[in-house]
This record gives C-alpha cells, structure tokens and sequence, in this order.
C-alpha cells in the first residue's frame, strides 16, 4: 500500500442521528408521518372527547398526550371543568393541525404546538 498517494480522500462523516433532547421549534424527538396517514379530522374528535390526550397518543407525542390528560384531570375538579374543557379545546386544534402536517408529509417535533413548524 503507498502512503504517499496524496489524491486518497477520507470518507465523509456518517450522517447525524435523529435529534435527541430538546431542540429549538419543536423541540425533541421528530414524529414522522405514517403510512396510511392520519385523519386529522379522526385527532381532533379524539382529543376533544377524551380528556385532551388520546390523539396526540395516536400521532407519537406521547409526552404531550400524558401532560395534557394530567392536567385535564388535576383541573377539573379545582375549576369545575372550566379548564379542563379549554385544555381539551386546545389540544384538538393543535392535534388536528399537527395530524395536517404529518399527512402533508412534514415531520413534527414532540413538542410542536399549532402551527410552529419551524
């Protein structure tokens, strides 16, 4: 084998893995679309209906899925359901926009709320 040969170039760097932790936008681990995708209509009913969480839990955001149904439950007997209903609101516009973008093909961060995409 010759040393000298000035023309041999190293192999590039594997490419990174997927982001782990907390990053900037959506922070944390990337949910990737699914075959077939989800109905974003399907998330919005489920999150609306059952206590804020069983969409994102259908879409891979499990952590936000678990954040929300403990605050629907701690919430709802310190405000009457008042916030628990708002809690459940919320989480079925975001699951719904978040479900739009991973049937458009788009990754979403485990932690992307509405339309942060960034």
């Amino acid at each position: 084998m010759d040393t000298n040969d000035s023309s041999y170039t190293p192999p590039p760097p594997p490419p990174p893995l997927e982001p782990s932790g907390p990053t900037g936008g959506g922070g944390g681990d990337l949910v990737y679309p699914a075959q077939p995708p989800k109905d974003p209509i399907l998330i919005l009913v489920l999150n609306l209906l059952l206590a804020g969480c069983v969409g994102y839990f259908i879409l891979g955001q499990k952590m936000k899925g678990i954040v929300a149904v403990v605050i629907f439950v701690v919430a709802f007997p310190l405000t009457c359901g008042t916030v628990s209903s708002l809690v459940a609101i919320a989480a079925a516009v975001d699951g719904y926009l978040q479900a739009q973008q991973l049937q458009a093909g788009h990754p979403v961060g485990q932690w992307t709320f509405f339309n942060n995409h960034s």
